[in-house]
């Protein structure tokens, strides 16, 4: 919560014809919120998964693909996980707050012809038309062209100046839930890490979809807790990926001498080809699924408690 005093008082005509409305933007508002969704099976076979997702996206990653495929949270759910889907801190239905320093600077918002580079579906290109997207694709693509369009209603404004309230209720969260396993996709595997090192013992595990970086620190606070970490293919046709990529392997060894059992999952070289950044999306999503649910099983990750309604929100 947060005070605000002193602001004048402001008039606005919210509909059509209206009348105008007296604003007083004085007194208490909320900051720093975090939307939840949550589903619980009668039966859990696992511990609660805490689905975390990328830049400039927000829950909907992991619902549906864009083509109207089943996503990752009812996936996993239908084989006994509790699952927690998150709209991160200024995103979706988080909502955000006009508040300086955190909401100062400009929302960014990426373009499509951003997105379908930036997210390492293929090479440049000039417009959206299944046709030139195909042309531009990298080779053996899994995303589904013919629905970009509708991936790019997914997309909405973010801010690079909200790092820290977001972690800050990413914590809350594994407070409120865990001891859980965060599943988290590139921005949301930098925060994983993060809330890790300040709560190593409210999480189990991390699967860790294409990392955007590691932690803050050395590692250590994480000594223990199994990390699978999955990459797609074509990063050394990206201009920002190989980079990334080092700078992450580089986290994870020294991570994995200070004690955190790091296992890497390069799909290209389970001959698993043609994956992008977007992996949850993509055509063999439920493949990949499969992969994590197995990592899963073998570490023997064991439910501390039946979780219901009443402990979620007590």
């Amino acid at each position: 919560m947060v005070e605000t005093v002193g602001a004048p008082l402001e008039e606005h005509v919210l509909a059509r014809n209206g009348v105008p409305v007296p604003i007083n933007p004085n007194g208490t508002t909320v900051l720093g919120q975090m939307y939840v969704q949550y589903a619980l099976p009668e039966t859990a076979s696992g511990p609660p998964l805490l689905f975390w997702h990328g830049g400039s996206l927000t829950g909907a990653s992991w619902e549906t693909t864009p083509d109207g495929r089943e996503g990752w949270y009812t996936w996993f759910q239908r084989r006994g996980w509790p699952c927690f889907n998150v709209d991160a801190v200024e995103r979706g239905r988080s909502g955000w707050a006009p508040r300086d320093p955190y909401f100062a600077a400009p929302a960014l918002l990426r373009t499509l012809q951003d997105s379908f580079t930036q997210f390492r579906i293929g090479r440049a290109v000039q417009d959206g038309s299944v046709a030139s997207l195909a042309a531009a694709a990298y080779p053996e693509c899994r995303f589904p062209l013919d629905v970009f369009g509708t991936f790019m209603r997914q997309v909405v404004p973010r801010w690079s100046s909200t790092d820290e309230l977001a972690v800050d209720a990413y914590c809350a969260l594994l407070d409120r839930v865990g001891p859980a396993v965060i599943v988290a996709h590139s921005q949301g595997g930098a925060f994983a890490f993060r809330a890790a090192e300040r709560r190593p013992e409210m999480v189990l595990g991390i699967v860790a979809v294409e990392p955007a970086q590691g932690g803050v620190t050395d590692g250590a606070a994480l000594a223990g807790i199994p990390v699978l970490a999955i990459y797609g293919d074509h990063l050394d046709l990206d201009a920002r990926w190989p980079t990334i990529r080092a700078r992450t392997d580089k986290w994870f060894d020294g991570a994995s001498r200070a004690g955190v059992p790091v296992e890497i999952l390069d799909l290209p070289q389970r001959g698993i080809r043609g994956n992008s950044h977007m992996l949850m999306m993509e055509r063999n999503n439920a493949e990949i699924a499969e992969l994590i649910e197995e990592w899963l099983r073998r570490q023997s990750l064991e439910v501390s408690q039946p979780m219901t309604k009443d402990t979620v929100h007590a």
